[in-house]
């Protein structure tokens, strides 16, 4: 009964031990300590604490003395030994309470020593307590800390970034400011050399200032000089046209040409040479000859020759160049502001349409006088352009065909209206055509062109004396507008270049039907011609312009304010003997007819 109560007591002692509270105690305030270093009297708390508790260890028990043996083992006494086994249970007990005195004595000072434990488990409780509390406070502060410690961070970054990129940028600065100090250095360099550059051109500048003063002195003199020199050249390009005018007045305002056209291959054959035509060495006569027999027919007369005087004979020979070099001074008239009128006559086959326009496969060397005449008002006008005159060309061309007019440069299923002569105005002759093409042109290509169209527009048929006879007269007309704005000055004029259709015999063309009414009006157009030339000629007081559409359109380059020249082409056949003969009296009409003086149009 005696051992238990001291196993108890040591088993409440063992278990009153605060192991548990104070570990967790001591392990949570060793945290704080760790995590919160900054916070030093926590710290300082905290470890006197832990120290307390651990040091006051519980007093160990010394352990109780065995019972003595006598020799090596307790010797067994004798079942009928009872006095010697009483003997031996009253030491044992004497031992036992001994025991059990000591031991109540050791379990009273464990007592006082769990007392005082106790008391310093609840201090160090208490103790713990508050250190909870202050490491949780110290935890927050904690977070607060390495939040800011976090954003501190992250700007001690970005100012990391921006010193590295402030170091970038100063080392580029630093790079364009030595490269800038060694431009400054060359600007410094080169500015002596400009500064000295300077003084030299600035030196210059004063020899040059005094030389253009002398020069603008100079230049005054010769200013009045090129005014002397572009007054004297004008009034020198007046005396030109005075005396070209005189040249082409001394010449006659109406002036002759005959031409010859030379034999076709298909002629040659049924007609060996031209034995009735004789060409005198002046070039400006022409003979013709025929054999006449007597009445019998047994006697051979003598041959009867007609001789003609004219301006110029142009030989079959003669090509197309030739016949324009004689009328080139008169196409010059135009430009030089006088109405100028050129036209064609003849019988149907002489030549008339190569005269004046040219064969069908046109080139160079055979270009008729119309597009040579273009070509060279065009050119005349540009060289007169260094003399200050501007000019505007306007271009035109109709046919009259059965006593109509017909516009060329537009289809005739095109022409909706009546072309018709009307006076521009009651104080003036000019002539206009209404409804008709007025075409602006600036190059001899355009009038070309032109000419190609209307072409391809004249009425043209077969007959049985010419396989592409013209069955119309055309006219083809380029006004002419100058302006010489120095000298005040302004032009105007036209140039008129007629291709009259051919005159026909009814008994030998044998016309019939529509041939025959464009035969009779031919015939009657030219005749009516004839009689306005007979009119001019013997300077009657009426001259029948009216009586054809003919002589009413050419009224003004007929009348003796114009240039005129009558081309009268010769069929170098002699079986066209009479119809040449009579082509050749009218022109000789037509020359021997004075008109008035030409009048420039001049403003």
């Amino acid at each position: 009964m005696g051992p238990a109560p001291t196993k108890r007591a040591s088993m409440s002692v063992a278990t009153l031990r605060p192991k548990a509270p104070l570990a967790a105690s001591v392990h949570r305030s060793q945290l704080v300590s760790g995590r919160c270093r900054s916070s030093s009297r926590a710290g300082v708390a905290i470890g006197a604490a832990t120290t307390t508790v651990m040091t006051r260890r519980p007093v160990p028990v010394p352990a109780a003395p065995k019972p003595a043996t006598t020799g090596g083992e307790e010797k067994k006494r004798a079942p009928w030994d009872l006095k010697g086994q009483v003997s031996d249970l009253r030491i044992k007990v004497g031992a036992y309470k001994e025991k059990t005195q000591r031991l109540a004595g050791e379990n009273e000072a464990l007592k006082q020593q769990l007392d005082g434990l106790e008391k310093e488990l609840k201090h160090a409780m208490t103790e713990n307590r508050e250190l909870g509390s202050r490491a949780s406070l110290l935890a927050s502060e904690l977070q607060v800390c390495q939040n800011q410690a976090e954003e501190r961070r992250q700007e001690a970054l970005e100012l990391s970034a921006q010193k590295q990129q402030l170091e970038e940028t100063l080392q580029s600065k630093t790079r364009v400011i030595g490269e800038l100090e060694g431009v400054k250095r060359e600007m410094v360099e080169a500015n002596g050399d400009l500064a000295t550059r300077l003084q030299t051109r600035e030196a210059e500048l004063r020899l040059a200032e005094e030389s253009l003063a002398q020069r603008s002195q100079d230049n005054e003199m010769l200013r009045a000089q090129v005014a002397k020199q572009e007054q004297k050249l004008h009034e020198l390009e007046m005396e030109r046209r005075y005396l070209h005018n005189m040249v082409q007045e001394l010449k006659g305002n109406i002036r002759v040409f005959c031409r010859v056209r030379p034999l076709l291959a298909c002629e040659k054959e049924a007609q060996k040479g031209m034995g009735h035509l004789h060409f005198l060495p002046d070039n400006k006569s022409l003979a013709l000859s025929k054999a006449e027999e007597s009445h019998t027919g047994r006697e051979r007369k003598d041959d009867i020759t007609y001789e003609f005087n004219f301006d110029r004979v142009f030989p079959p020979p003669s090509s197309q160049e030739d016949v324009f070099e004689e009328i080139a001074l008169l196409v010059q008239s135009a430009l030089d502001g006088y109405h100028v009128c050129i036209f064609a006559y003849g019988q149907t086959g002489s030549g008339k349409t190569y005269t004046m326009e040219g064969p069908d496969e046109m080139s160079p060397d055979t270009a008729g006088m119309i597009p040579r005449a273009v070509q060279q008002i065009f050119k005349a006008s540009r060289e007169m352009e260094t003399k200050g005159w501007k000019y505007n060309f306007t271009a035109n061309f109709l046919e009259i065909y059965n006593e109509s007019l017909r516009d060329l440069l537009v289809l005739r299923s095109e022409q909706s209206s009546e072309l018709e002569i009307k006076r521009v105005s009651q104080n003036t002759e000019e002539l206009y055509v209404s409804n008709l093409s007025y075409i602006p042109v600036t190059s001899e290509k355009e009038v070309l062109k032109l000419l190609q169209t209307a072409k391809a527009h004249r009425s043209v048929a077969k007959t049985m004396l010419n396989e592409h006879s013209s069955r119309s007269h055309s006219l083809f007309q380029l006004r002419i507008e100058g302006r010489n704005a120095s000298q005040d000055l302004q032009t105007a004029s036209v140039l008129s270049l007629v291709d009259l259709a051919g005159s026909e015999r009814l008994d030998k063309s044998l016309s019939k039907g529509e041939r025959l009414r464009e035969t009779q009006a031919i015939n009657s157009s030219l005749s009516n011609l004839g009689l306005v030339i007979m009119a001019l000629s013997s300077k009657e007081a009426h001259v029948p312009y009216r009586n054809s559409k003919l002589t009413y359109l050419l009224q003004n380059s007929l009348g003796g304010n114009s240039k005129m020249l009558m081309f009268v082409n010769i069929s170098p056949l002699e079986e066209n003997f009479s119809e040449s003969l009579n082509a050749l009296r009218f022109a000789r009409k037509v020359n021997e007819c004075v008109i008035g003086t030409a009048q420039t149009n001049r403003k």
